[in-house]
């Protein structure tokens, strides 16, 4: 497993600290985005209300609501997906481009591979999108913002699952593939198309932006849990699949 840590070290900081970037970029700004809000909303009144709805500008204005809806809401939350797809692509693929996993195999059962790698990747995963959801918390602790933090477990769970389900489609896909272009290609269709086909009221459920974004949570206050267990079921899926396609692949 320390391999693979450290094969992951590079992406996991580079994600992080773009990711650092864009939240000092977005938490400085509330007071222009109240302003900007305000003024479109007097010189266009009506197109303000029908697009964008009485009243945002003051909503925005509360500290916890701004840092909700901008950060998990908007920025984080649409690159929860891209975060997972990153730092799962070249588990396997990798491996499998440079010839290398012949030797790995030498050493080490199919099994062994494949939960060191899996069980690594989560932890970083895990562990970068739990940091970046506490950054709200520490950046208004920081600058002494009063920020209201009840809502912070719903939407990790929301960014954990759905980043949970990416993670394992790409990972999927890492074992299938023979080099690191395929799993990502196919990763990111998988994502466009879901996200796509979601805008139909029919597939709906397909969109998991809806959730990870965290939209129930901002209408009814809470999680939507058969969705969160439905995401967890379908990752587990994918990563037993994973599992027996790389026990039956050949090298």
């Amino acid at each position: 497993m320390k391999k693979e840590f450290y094969d992951m070290r590079f992406r996991a900081l580079v994600l992080f600290f773009i990711m650092l970037t864009l939240f000092l970029l977005i938490a400085p700004l509330q007071n222009y985005a109240v302003e900007s809000l305000k003024n479109l909303e007097r010189s266009s009144n009506q197109l303000y209300e029908k697009y964008i709805g009485p009243g945002y500008s003051q909503m925005l204005a509360n500290w916890s609501f701004y840092m909700y809806s901008q950060w998990f809401g908007k920025n984080f939350g649409q690159l929860v997906p891209i975060i997972a797809i990153v730092l799962a692509f070249p588990l396997f693929s990798r491996e499998t481009e440079n010839g290398t996993m012949e030797f790995l195999l030498a050493r080490r059962s199919r099994f062994r591979v494949f939960m060191s790698k899996t069980a690594s990747g989560f932890i970083v995963l895990f562990s970068s999108l739990l940091l970046l959801s506490m950054l709200p918390t520490l950046y208004s602790l920081i600058v002494g913002k009063d920020f209201i933090g009840d809502g912070v477990p719903m939407f990790t769970t929301s960014v954990l699952a759905g980043g949970t389900l990416w993670f394992s489609v790409t990972l999927f896909f890492s074992v299938l593939f023979n080099d690191q272009v395929k799993p990502i290609l196919a990763s990111i269709g998988t994502l466009a198309l879901t996200t796509v086909l979601g805008l139909l009221k029919s597939l709906s459920f397909l969109n998991t932006y809806h959730y990870i974004l965290g939209i129930n949570i901002f209408n009814y206050g809470e999680v939507d849990i058969p969705y969160t267990l439905a995401l967890i079921v379908i990752s587990i899926i994918l990563l037993f699949s994973g599992y027996f396609a790389f026990k039956n692949k050949e090298i």
